[in-house]
């Protein structure tokens, strides 16, 4: 039997303009920077930047850009919720 999912529409929609390749991420639970808790963090591999999200009610909001990590390729969550974030140039980043 072939089940189908329901399709969901994306909370956010991602502009070419702003980069080539996106970076997905991790909803932050840390306790290290409590202004961060809730929010999803995602990047670009081109541009580098680094965007921040909150979702309300199935829908992005409060959208921002939180810094720059170049060739960011990856995204990593420690034991106690700390959020990393990976380069391409060998570098690991921890959300602090």
């Amino acid at each position: 039997m072939n089940r189908r999912g329901a399709l969901i529409s994306p909370v956010k929609v991602y502009s070419h303009t702003l980069g080539c390749s996106i970076t997905g991420g991790y909803v932050y639970r840390g306790s290290a920077v409590k202004a961060a808790r809730g929010r999803y963090f995602y990047g670009d591999y081109c541009s580098g930047t680094l965007w921040s999200l909150r979702v309300n009610g199935g829908q992005a909001v409060d959208n921002r850009r939180e810094g720059h990590i170049g060739s960011l390729s990856s995204f990593g969550q420690g034991v106690n919720g700390a959020l990393y974030a990976v380069s391409l140039d060998g570098a690991i980043y921890r959300l602090s």
